[in-house]
């Protein structure tokens, strides 16, 4: 069966089955008992689906992030809360884990911290894509678990990826009016022979957005949201201080 017959049984376009077959896409329980109806599988794809999605398997949209990351030339975030993956240090990746996700077990938070320490291996590679970074100055000053020790660290990673050159960041000033970052947290990935695509994250993982409109006007609002913040010079300086800070502190 072809994946135009198959596209047209589920009544999804063709590229939901192609990037369902790479991997790149998470397959929902419902579609998995339709795929396994429609090729007579008798419960294997099921089957199949309930081992990959067991509660100690990672969600699908982590792995579908990293295959984005290693795919692209350019990468965009903007995040109001965190910092995002790609720049995270470990202690301060399992902090937030323990802090966000608490139910848990500590083999899936060793996992997905794992995981993404190894997508950050992108950013050592001989031609590493092109990363900028928002983020709330807010941000800079929240501790996750392992408190201000492992912000110092954390901010310790940023300022080292900044200094090497590997990530343009910039911090949106604490006292800045509402703007239009109010919708939560995003990502674009610029790949070099297909469009552009972008994310979404929500309570329970990430949502991929391959809609022309939509990711236009996820462009368009990480643009605003760059003139909104200050230059990454000035955000270095303000990121440096509040390392200062933590370290008169410690």
């Amino acid at each position: 069966m072809t994946q135009g017959q198959v596209s047209q049984a589920l009544r999804v376009v063709q590229s939901t089955v192609s990037a369902w077959e790479r991997g790149t896409r998470g397959l929902p329980s419902d579609r998995a008992a339709e795929l396994d109806e429609l090729f007579g599988a008798s419960g294997a794809i099921k089957q199949a689906w309930n081992t990959a999605n067991a509660p100690d398997a990672l969600p699908p949209w982590y792995t579908e992030v990293g295959q984005l990351e290693r795919e692209a030339v350019e990468l965009r975030e903007y995040q109001p809360v965190i910092f995002p993956g790609l720049v995270q240090c470990e202690a301060y990746t399992r902090g937030l884990l323990a802090d966000t996700v608490p139910w848990f077990s500590a083999k899936k938070v060793g996992q997905m911290a794992s995981l993404r320490m190894e997508r950050q291996e992108i950013l050592k590679g001989a031609s590493p894509p092109l990363v900028s970074v928002v983020v709330e100055e807010a941000v800079l000053r929240r501790t996750v678990q392992g408190g201000k020790p492992v912000l110092r660290e954390q901010i310790g990673r940023v300022l080292t990826l900044i200094d090497k050159g590997v990530i343009r960041f910039q911090v949106i000033p604490s006292d800045t009016e509402c703007h239009p970052g109010g919708s939560g947290p995003f990502r674009l990935y610029t790949f070099p022979d297909k469009p552009t695509v972008a994310s979404a994250e929500h309570m329970e993982g990430e949502q991929l957005m391959d809609d022309m409109m939509r990711v236009q006007h996820c462009a368009t609002l990480f643009g605003v949201l760059q003139s909104e913040a200050m230059s990454p010079r000035a955000s270095r300086e303000l990121i440096r201080k509040v390392k200062e800070e933590l370290d008169d502190k410690a």
